[in-house]
């Protein structure tokens, strides 16, 4: 109970950024790179928030095992804050230029996390950053200690200046979000300094983390408000994602025929529940190989992840669960699609294009293609 006291705060963190990845995991099926390098820094935050308390609960004890766990408790601690630092200046880099490809070619700015892995594999034999005193299994500083914390305050110096040197890349909201997600873990750390009790250095992120998640890569929400499927945001956004990670992919543009005629003749509620139903279908049809979402009116779009050939036979069931209803207004309901797979070099517009025509052409011959 005495070290839960102790480390309450540690603890907190620990549960925040638990409930966080639930909501991350659970919430959105929409994916981007922005969001994976996020749930890195949340995992890098969690070992360091973790490796803290564990530094001190060993130090002094004489239990068997307690050396090494003392040791290399200590080693994971001074490795963590590079790659922290490096995984921060990653997402700022992508937010930046949108590029996954350069943060990627620039190793997730690990550089440093290698330079301070061989410093600490000198360090086992020769104490530079830190020792353990093997009889009484005591901490101590070593005398370049310091210059660890001079390559952690670097890699917070390359992050401002690389996004005050692209500051009109982004919005001013998003420069200043920024602004507080590195100025928090520095605090924390300057507040440490002078009481090394006070556990902020590390949780401190966490806050920064809540920070970025709220503002940079959640919506107000990622539904369409009537049939509850991905809304065009969230379409795009997921388009996006699968360009930048170059998986291959395509989309079903679908239009429902004859839909004015029912809004016109039956009224919007009737219009409505038809939206309804048919984006249920929808889901059912492609909930395990596809996201599809509303574009708009009685526009839908599905983006499917397998290969083209199941299109035809993933529409076929689209068409035969619509017979099984007893509304007539949904069972004789028709609709017209195209698809277009997803090639090096298209914009969302290409693609787009290239499945509107298909689609219209459908349309036009009154037929599925």
């Amino acid at each position: 109970m005495d070290y839960f006291v102790q480390f309450q705060l540690n603890v907190f963190a620990l549960l925040c950024l638990a409930v966080l990845y639930v909501i991350m995991r659970t919430k959105s099926k929409v994916e981007s790179f922005g969001k994976r390098l996020l749930r890195m820094i949340m995992a890098a935050t969690a070992a360091a928030v973790i490796l803290e308390p564990l530094t001190w609960i060993f130090d002094r004890k004489l239990f068997f095992g307690a050396y090494l766990l003392e040791y290399w408790t200590n080693f994971g601690l001074f490795l963590i804050g590079p790659v922290l630092g490096g995984l921060m200046l990653s997402y700022v880099d992508y937010h930046l230029f949108k590029a996954p490809s350069r943060v990627y070619k620039k190793l997730f700015y690990q550089h440093m996390t290698i330079f301070t892995f061989v410093v600490l594999l000198i360090n086992v034999f020769y104490p530079v950053y830190f020792d353990v005193d093997f009889v009484v299994n005591g901490f101590s500083s070593g005398p370049l200690k310091e210059f660890h914390y001079l390559i952690l305050a670097g890699i917070y110096i390359s992050m401002f200046r690389l996004l005050i040197k692209n500051k009109p890349r982004v919005s001013r909201s998003t420069y200043w979000i920024f602004t507080v997600f590195f100025a928090l873990p520095i605090g924390g750390m300057i507040v440490q300094l002078f009481d090394s009790k006070l556990y902020f250095s590390w949780t401190s992120i966490v806050l920064g983390i809540l920070v970025a998640y709220t503002f940079l890569e959640s919506t107000t929400s990622e539904q369409d408000f009537l049939t509850k499927l991905y809304n065009r945001q969230s379409y795009e956004i997921y388009l996006n994602h699968m360009i930048e990670i170059r998986r291959p992919f395509g989309i079903i543009l679908i239009d429902l025929d004859h839909f004015k005629e029912i809004n016109d003749h039956f009224g919007h509620q009737q219009g409505d529940q038809v939206l309804i139903e048919f984006a249920g279908v929808l889901e059912k049809t492609f909930k395990n190989h596809g996201l599809p979402a509303r574009l708009g009116g009685d526009e839908f779009v599905i983006v499917f992840h397998e290969g083209e050939h199941l299109v035809r036979e993933s529409m076929e069931k689209v068409s035969a669960r619509l017979q099984t209803y007893q509304d007539p207004f949904i069972r004789n309901l028709q609709f017209s699609y195209g698809w277009s797979c997803y090639e090096e070099g298209m914009s969302m517009e290409d693609l787009y294009t290239s499945a509107d025509q298909k689609m219209y052409k459908d349309k036009r011959e009154g037929r599925l293609m």
